[in-house]
């Protein structure tokens, strides 16, 4: 720990840009580097090799920078040894046959970056959306609506609705939705049951996103009902299960036991969020 300590001494002064690095303060102690400088005002090579060791992968990539001879120094991969065998202790019992540690740490210490998503090669105007809704067996809303209609939501929300809901509608999340025009009037108890599939124009094939689920649960505090059913995914997508469609009714209250649905919502909050994220979400969808 003590050794660890001068380590940090030198980087502080370099990190400080001391112009007269050659003592040091730590734990009670008195530190000097003057017997350690040359005459140039240069480390000798054995120095900074016995310290280099000592240092974390971070340090030891700035003393690369500092100058020429420290950088040829680092350069040898029994310094990135010793930081890997700190940071991964098992890779050092059994190591690759051509491991090269400094490549290593690079590579994989830092946190992964979050990368953009491509372009998707599926278009809102390639989909049309199928939606069929039922109460106790009897047809109440059927229509077949455009990927460009349900991507541009609701024109107009009425007043009087929750502050929940009037927060949701203003989020920068792409939000697929539908103004029921006209607005449906719903007893409370009965249930309601949906089926939404999908057609892409792009190769004229159908997928299906929800098969004739419950409305079973009402958020009274945003007044929306919603039910949900798990995707189908490709066969080429073996790895990606458990998302969820969610369809809602965004409804106001008339009297004690009727809503009045003004608008449908469809969205994966699950996995998928931002138009491109649908639009990748939708094009690994089981298409037949």
């Amino acid at each position: 720990m003590f050794m660890q300590e001068i380590a940090k001494a030198w980087i502080f002064c370099i990190h400080t840009e001391s112009s007269n690095p050659a003592s040091w303060r730590c734990q009670g102690y008195s530190i000097s580097f003057n017997s350690w400088i040359g005459m140039d005002n240069e480390f000798h090579d054995e120095v900074l090799k016995s310290v280099f060791p000592l240092l974390d992968g971070k340090d030891l990539v700035f003393c690369m920078l500092v100058c020429r001879q420290w950088r040829e120094i680092a350069k040898d991969d029994y310094f990135w040894k010793c930081i890997c065998s700190r940071k991964w202790p098992s890779i050092c019992k059994q190591p690759p046959s051509d491991a090269n540690y400094q490549r290593l740490y690079l590579t994989f210490s830092q946190p992964q970056k979050m990368h953009n998503l491509p372009v998707p090669k599926l278009t809102f105007e390639d989909l049309v959306f199928y939606i069929d809704m039922w109460l106790e067996g009897s047809i109440i809303f059927s229509q077949a609506i455009s990927g460009c209609t349900l991507r541009a939501g609701l024109q107009c929300a009425p007043g009087g609705i929750p502050d929940i809901l009037a927060a949701h509608l203003k989020s920068v999340d792409c939000i697929l939705m539908l103004e029921v025009e006209p607005k449906l009037s719903v007893p409370m108890g009965p249930a309601i049951t949906v089926s939404v599939l999908v057609h892409r124009k792009d190769s004229n094939k159908m997928a299906c996103i929800i098969n004739k689920s419950t409305f079973d649960y009402i958020d009274s505090n945003a007044a929306r009902a919603l039910a949900y059913e798990y995707l189908r995914f490709s066969p080429r997508n073996p790895f990606i299960s458990d998302i969820r469609a969610w369809m809602s009714l965004l409804f106001l209250y008339k009297g004690a036991n009727v809503i009045e649905v003004f608008g449908i919502e469809l969205d994966f909050c699950d996995a998928a969020k931002s138009e491109t994220e649908i639009l990748w979400l939708l094009d690994m969808l089981d298409w037949k």
